[in-house]
């Protein structure tokens, strides 16, 4: 080998080496971001945003939205509802602007791994930014801002059952939809609340073989009472009988508590490989699925004051959603990694025939340990959502949360004809 190709080789060997150290951030963050997930499940939100500020995600420009979803909640937990609607307001704008990636961005990705693009989000997330920042518009006294949340959720839902082509996409969710309906309520918008009633019962019915999450009995009271109150006669008959069709008995009563209870934590992605067959040869090609199988249910019961006890209802498995949204990128991940693969293949040979066996190894090495999956994602969620829908006479009320042996406490004053809302995370 000649100088001339020695230097190449030794350049296409630091090459190799930079971009191994580009993606070497991933166990970094990973172990990093474990202090914050701890703390976070141990309620010490003040160190769980301690922790966050110094991991490399605070400090990384194309994991900005994760740094900026992770940071929202964590404030959001805390209590500081004001905070968090900035950040989560800036990630909302962020996600938004990364719908379309640069074709620099997709290049770099092409060449090397999904990770040296910024992330842009799932469909999940990106709703899931607006449900955070309607809560804590609720919790600050500002429904006509949660409202606007509530119009901003029903685009994106609609948005997604437009485009969504694959059988396990996100197309909607039975529970935003049951959300948006007690919002809407709450404000005295009963044909807003009606339709969200409605479509929240066909999601429910359409996606139970999905998400495995049957229809909550408190959504046919909601429903018949939003019928009523729109003057709706017809689809009020409609709802009785469906809902005596169901074994249910609707309560609709006029004034209620909704207590939000999010259980858990969803678990992280870890690499998974299938074996490729190319006209290169045999390829292996990762892509991320969710580890384990999910943890396992605990049973929460809500009290009103001196009142029985009410097992709260599971009404959304984000856990459920996360999987069978992976499963639905698989396919397109797949032939994605594929073309990569090969791609890299060709520039390893044609790197050896051009500047000799030292940069086509160098070549060779890049191509192996840069294919990984991108493992990214908004780990702070819950893995699922319970509910409980309360009738109570209009006053102050104290609601009791009950997971296990521990208990927590709520206080809310709650307005005549209206919904009241109490938010709780259990872990």
């Amino acid at each position: 080998m000649g100088r001339f190709s020695f230097f190449r080789a030794a350049r296409c060997a630091a090459a190799a080496l930079l971009a191994l150290s580009a993606l070497s951030g991933c166990g970094g963050d990973r172990a990093a971001l474990q202090h914050c997930y701890a703390s976070a499940r141990a309620q010490q939100y003040d160190q769980a945003l301690a922790d966050l500020e110094k991991s490399p995600l605070a400090h990384s420009n194309r994991d900005r939205l994760l740094y900026l979803m992770e940071k929202g909640q964590l404030l959001h937990f805390k209590g500081d509802y004001r905070a968090s609607n900035e950040v989560l307001r800036e990630a909302d704008h962020l996600a938004e602007e990364l719908f379309t990636t640069s074709l620099s961005a997709e290049g770099a990705s092409l060449l090397i791994n999904d990770s040296l693009v910024s992330y842009a989000g799932t469909d999940y997330e990106s709703v899931y930014l607006n449900y955070y920042k309607a809560l804590n518009y609720l919790a600050l006294g500002e429904p006509d801002e949660a409202r606007i949340e509530c119009r901003k959720v029903d685009e994106k839902l609609s948005g997604f059952a437009d485009s969504a082509h694959g059988s396990n996409a996100f197309r909607r969710s039975a529970f935003l939809r049951f959300l948006t309906g007690l919002i809407y309520e709450g404000q005295g918008e009963w044909n807003d609340a009606f339709i969200d009633y409605r479509h929240s019962l066909e999601a429910y019915l359409g996606d139970f073989s999905r998400y495995g999450v049957p229809v909550p009995e408190a959504l046919w009271g909601r429903l018949l009472l939003s019928a009523r109150r729109s003057g709706l006669g017809e689809e009020e008959q409609e709802v009785s009988t469906e809902a005596r069709e169901a074994g249910v008995a609707p309560d609709p009563a006029p004034t209620v508590i909704a207590v939000i209870v999010e259980e858990g934590q969803l678990p992280p992605k870890k690499e998974a490989f299938v074996v490729v067959p190319t006209g290169h040869g045999p390829i292996k090609v990762a892509f991320p699925v969710l580890a384990g199988e999910g943890a396992p249910a605990l049973p929460v019961a809500v009290r009103l004051d001196d009142g029985p006890w009410r097992e709260a209802a599971e009404v959304e498995s984000l856990d459920a959603i996360a999987r069978r949204s992976l499963e639905d990128e698989k396919l397109r991940i797949v032939a994605k990694e594929t073309a990569r693969v090969v791609v890299k293949q060709v520039v390893a040979r044609k790197t050896e025939q051009t500047y000799g066996p030292l940069a086509g190894l160098a070549a060779q090495v890049v191509a192996l340990l840069t294919e990984r999956a991108d493992l990214r994602g908004w780990e702070t969620l819950p893995d699922r959502i319970l509910l409980a829908v309360i009738p109570a006479d209009p006053g102050p009320h104290t609601v009791v949360i009950r997971s296990g042996a521990l208990e927590q406490r709520r206080t809310i004053h709650l307005e005549a004809d209206g919904v009241g809302f109490v938010m709780a995370r259990v872990l």
